[in-house]
């Protein structure tokens, strides 16, 4: 069945559009290390793109929520963090959607502030029609479903949840710390290297007439 609608995708932000994890695990193992606990970059990785007290539960450091955000969005800030920059491919993706006419939208378990401060280190600001931050894994559909989104990209299984929820096409890509296998199995319909290959998926697997697309069902 062929149904017409309007071409809104969907991207996470780190480790899909952004590559921003030096400066989100520094910032971790500086505040957890105020709080008293050691952790490493290994034990941090996997767990990246999740809220950060899902994060401190997951590494098992107990402390406390509000704190922990306070030290994390210190370090994170200061000016010698290290710096975000552009995946692979980013700004690509995002002049191919427009370029058929769509919209992007960027939804994050971010604080909505570091959201807007990361499209801007990265040079993508220009290229986003619209953010959202604090949202994570389901939680995302919101916003994903107020725009309108047919296509949602990320790197994780939430993203692919997220995607369902909001009856989105689920497009999982292994540029972040997990493989194709884990987000088929939480439901991506297709999944992809990296945004290069986003890129070339894009016009192949779907018919774009203006702002509009033809998904094949």
């Amino acid at each position: 069945m062929n149904v017409t609608v309007p071409l809104v995708v969907g991207f996470d932000l780190d480790l899909t559009l952004v590559d921003s994890h030096e400066r989100i695990i520094s910032a971790y193992i500086r505040a957890l290390g105020d709080l008293g606990v050691q952790v490493s970059a290994e034990e941090l990785t996997p767990h990246l793109g999740m809220p950060l007290s899902d994060t401190a539960v997951a590494v098992g450091a107990a402390v406390d929520a509000d704190a922990l955000v306070l030290r994390y969005r210190h370090y994170y800030d200061e000016p010698d963090a290290p710096r975000t920059l552009e995946m692979p491919g980013a700004l690509e993706a995002l002049r191919c959607v427009r370029a058929a006419g769509g919209r992007t939208v960027v939804v994050s378990a971010k604080f909505t502030p570091a959201v807007h401060k990361a499209l801007a280190e990265a040079g993508l600001t220009d290229l986003v029609d619209a953010a959202y931050g604090e949202l994570f894994a389901r939680d995302k559909a919101t916003a994903l479903l107020s725009e309108g989104t047919t296509i949602y990209v990320g790197d994780h299984p939430g993203d692919m949840a997220a995607a369902h929820a909001a009856g989105a096409y689920a497009v999982g890509v292994t540029t972040g710390a997990n493989d194709e296998a884990a987000l088929l199995a939480a439901g991506a319909d297709l999944t992809v290297a990296d945004l290069d290959a986003f890129t070339a998926w894009l016009p192949a697997h779907v018919g774009m007439s203006g702002p509009a697309l033809r998904l094949w069902a």
